[in-house]
């Protein structure tokens, strides 16, 4: 298993004209929240309300995964592109360079936490033209790589985050998979039930196409157990907020 060495910090620009849009969100493997009050699951709208694009999450209902449909900007593309390229690891199951033209869009999973552009509020994160962030990447945490159909949202997210996952891993008594508390199992099992409707098996690697399953199960869990394994590291992890860090997905 990698393990985590270095935290790089990205500070990215997402140039719009927008005047402040709803955002298009939809949401895979719905039901009922346990706490209505909880705003875990919405740790990266900061993303989408930086660039102008305003979501809305149901306090009723947790989800599996948020994917968001628009509007789209050149930018959602850009950001793919730098997560990739400034990954130090890569899991590719099919030729992850942006410049080949592989027949279909690919999508990038990585995890990844956000901050604001400057200090604690994200209202200074919404400057009008271009949405600014910071992004964090870390080293111990691969970037999995595969092809997608037209279903693929512009980007998505797991609702879970790092803090949930550390209370998880620090409890007398684990959550059981899908009671509504966290599981490393569960979030896997999520994950990888949603990217199997995405997928574009016929644009695989050939040598990945027959067992595609089963390395793909594989390879979301290097991504989730890079981001477990973060609890040993935490002086590294700077200003890393572990309630705004999580797995993201982001079509290109």
């Amino acid at each position: 298993m990698l393990q985590t060495t270095n935290v790089k910090s990205l500070q990215v620009g997402i140039k719009h004209k927008l005047m402040g849009v709803d955002a298009d969100l939809r949401f895979s493997g719905i039901y009922p929240t346990t706490n209505a009050q909880a705003c875990e699951k919405g740790w990266f709208c900061p993303y989408l309300f930086a660039s102008a694009r305003t979501p809305q999450i149901p306090r009723a209902n947790d989800f599996a995964i948020c994917q968001f449909f628009g509007p789209f900007l050149n930018g959602d593309y850009l950001m793919a592109h730098k997560l990739l390229s400034e990954s130090v690891h890569t899991l590719s199951l099919c030729d992850p360079n942006p410049q080949t033209d592989i027949g279909t869009n690919r999508m990038v999973v990585v995890f990844t936490g956000i901050s604001p552009y400057r200090g604690s509020m994200w209202s200074q994160s919404r400057r009008p033209g271009c949405g600014t962030i910071i992004f964090h990447l870390l080293d111990g945490c691969p970037a999995l790589v595969l092809p997608v159909t037209n279903r693929a949202p512009i980007c998505a997210w797991s609702p879970w985050t790092l803090s949930q996952m550390r209370t998880a891993q620090h409890a007398i008594n684990p959550q059981v998979a899908g009671t509504g508390g966290y599981s490393a199992e569960w979030q896997h099992e999520q994950i990888c039930e949603w990217l199997d409707t995405i997928v574009s098996v016929q644009h695989l690697s050939p040598a990945i196409q027959g067992r595609y399953v089963e390395v793909l199960g594989r390879s979301v869990s290097l991504v989730l157990n890079g981001a477990l394994a973060l609890d040993k590291c935490q002086p590294l992890l700077g200003k890393l907020d572990p309630e705004r860090a999580g797995i993201v997905m982001f079509r290109y």
